[in-house]
């Protein structure tokens, strides 16, 4: 029986284990089919397939890219994407300067609100993908903060003090790029997208004109909808995905595993995305 996590983070990105860990807890999570998909990053997925063939597992490699749609944060999911594409690599390496310097200056903010943070050490300590949640740790971690939830609510997310926004690419202009790279190209969890479901749902055409494949129904923040999203996707003849967007310990997004058991045809729409990721 294949149970599936399709949407998984790593210290690659701002996940707080590397892919040796994740793997392992994969496995303890009696996951059997997994991906990677730190953020606009393909840094961990050698490794990462290397640790699924040492402990048995399938797995499908995986990106995700940030991007953006009418003022809302959009990210969409790229499967079978190949780690050493020198496009992919080129884009991913501008957008890692983009966050370098967003970062650097939600730092100097904090320390005019009296927040000081050392931000060489965050910076050496982050992986390719550095972002709000090592910020957010580094908050709790000196107590200005109770949890990361706390942090982002009051310092870091959209309309605080110490928030900056990012240089995006068009939602559209990121599924074209998956697709022309040969990757399968998902929306991610739609419940996190800051537009009403119908504007989403209008969206989702014009993606699909774009090259989009697939749409990310079983997601935590999708949950008490699940039952929309799967109709609205295999309405439109989309893949259907699901993962816990899993970024560690006391975080929150969700557990290894948690929405496989949420998901009554995760073998067959798991296996449609793993065979339409080896074709592209």
């Amino acid at each position: 029986m294949i149970r599936p996590d399709l949407h998984l983070h790593t210290t690659a990105s701002d996940g707080q284990y590397d892919v040796w860990n994740v793997a392992r807890m994969v496995q303890r999570a009696d996951v059997t089919l997994f991906a990677i998909t730190d953020h606009d990053t393909m840094a961990a997925l050698p490794a990462a397939a290397d640790a699924a063939y040492e402990r048995g597992l399938a797995f499908l490699p995986g990106v995700e890219i940030s991007s953006a749609a009418e003022e809302s944060n959009v990210h969409v999911l790229g499967y079978g994407v190949n780690p050493n594409d020198p496009v992919l690599c080129a884009v991913f390496e501008q957008m890692r300067q983009d966050r370098i310097r967003r970062i650097a200056l939600m730092g100097e903010r904090l320390a005019e609100m009296g927040m000081s943070l050392p931000m060489d050490e965050i910076f050496s300590s982050a992986g390719d993908s550095i972002g709000r949640p090592h910020l957010a740790r580094a908050l709790v971690k000196r107590g200005f903060a109770s949890d990361t939830g706390e942090a982002f609510h009051l310092y870091l997310k959209r309309g605080c003090p110490a928030y900056v926004k990012r240089n995006l690419p068009d939602a559209a202009e990121a599924v074209s790029l998956l697709r022309e790279r040969g990757a399968a190209p998902v929306i991610a969890h739609p419940g996190e997208i800051h537009l009403p479901m119908e504007r989403i749902v209008q969206l989702l055409e014009q993606w699909k004109k774009a090259g989009l494949m697939g749409l990310e129904v079983y997601h935590p923040a999708n949950r008490g909808h699940y039952a929309e999203w799967d109709r609205i996707a295999r309405e439109k003849h989309l893949l259907v995905t699901g993962g816990s967007d899993f970024h560690g310990d006391g975080t929150n997004h969700g557990s290894i595993g948690e929405t496989a058991k949420e998901w009554p045809r995760a073998l067959h729409d798991a296996w449609a995305l793993f065979r339409a990721a080896e074709k592209k």
